[in-house]
């Protein structure tokens, strides 16, 4: 981030020094800036609020892209970053030991089941989720009862936000906009 600004600032008219090559954007960023400089502090006003309270789930603008627009895609990057080593056997475990004790293979907080919808296909398909996340816990000796069932939806809806949420939580969101929809 330290790297983009400054990239961004040797583009400026008063810059001194010599610019960095930084991206083809960097010019359009910082003649947006320029040209709306009050919106463009309330936006990184609103960002360094969102990122203080641990409510940023969005940025706070984007323009639309009208549908004959078009916007560039597929470029191909290469990130660097931690990944909590997880078991594949537990998985598989924990979907056995599912399928022994219920028969099938539901979604623990919606119910959803992808073989009874998508037939073969789906046949032994759900996502498992560390109830408590491994970033929190860090190294942990994890037990089948440490793992939730999920159906994709329901696991990114877990993910979604600063604050995650428990299955339990979840269907307690889900039972709640159930209850205002009755």
């Amino acid at each position: 981030m330290q790297r983009k600004t400054f990239d961004i600032a040797t583009q400026h008219p008063d810059y001194d020094g010599k610019p960095t090559r930084g991206g083809k954007l960097d010019k359009e960023i910082l003649q947006a800036f320029l040209d709306r400089p009050e919106e463009m502090h309330a936006q990184a006003a609103a960002i360094r609020a969102g990122i203080a309270t641990g409510q940023l789930t969005e940025l706070p603008f984007a323009a639309d892209i009208d549908e004959e627009e078009a916007a560039a895609e597929g470029r191909a990057l290469v990130l660097l970053h931690l990944r909590r080593e997880r078991n594949p056997k537990l998985r598989a475990k924990k979907i056995d030991r599912v399928l022994a004790e219920r028969g099938c293979l539901e979604c623990e907080v919606c119910g959803f089941d992808f073989e009874r919808t998508y037939g073969e296909r789906g046949a032994r398909y759900a996502e498992v989720h560390h109830v408590t996340p491994l970033h929190i816990t860090g190294q942990t000796e994890t037990r089948l009862n440490d793992l939730a069932v999920l159906c994709s939806n329901c696991h990114r809806m877990i993910h979604r936000g600063a604050h995650w949420l428990t299955p339990a939580e979840l269907q307690d969101v889900i039972q709640h906009v159930r209850d205002k929809g009755a």
